[in-house]
């Protein structure tokens, strides 16, 4: 199941987004929006479900949450954006993966 989040996960939802890959999520942040959608065996899902509830697609950004080592990455294929000049599948651009760092600690790392 794919949830669409903005504010602090409780312990239940932790649990729907980690369900196919144990301890770990995959995430699209839309920076504009400042949202995230979790979950899903890809990417491809949270970007579904963010444009669904209207999100502009050249806004989403793919990466991850491993819940264990709190660690945030920035890789998907989401992030394959030619119109935008982003030639990666890993974000490179140092303000959208702050932006992309900020919102999924706020709503994952309980250390937040």
């Amino acid at each position: 199941m794919i949830l669409i989040l903005k504010d602090k996960a409780t312990k239940e939802q932790i649990q729907e987004v980690t369900k196919i890959y144990e301890g770990y999520t995959k995430v699209v942040v839309d920076i504009e929006q400042s949202v995230l959608a979790a979950g899903g065996e890809y990417h491809i899902d949270c970007e579904e479900a963010l444009i669904a509830d209207g999100s502009d697609q050249s806004n989403l950004w793919g990466g991850g949450f491993r819940f264990g080592s709190r660690e945030v990455d920035f890789v998907g294929l989401t992030n394959y954006k030619p119109s935008a000049n982003h030639l990666s599948y890993e974000v490179t651009f140092p303000e959208i993966r702050q932006k992309m760092e900020n919102l999924i600690r706020r709503v994952f790392d309980e250390q937040n």
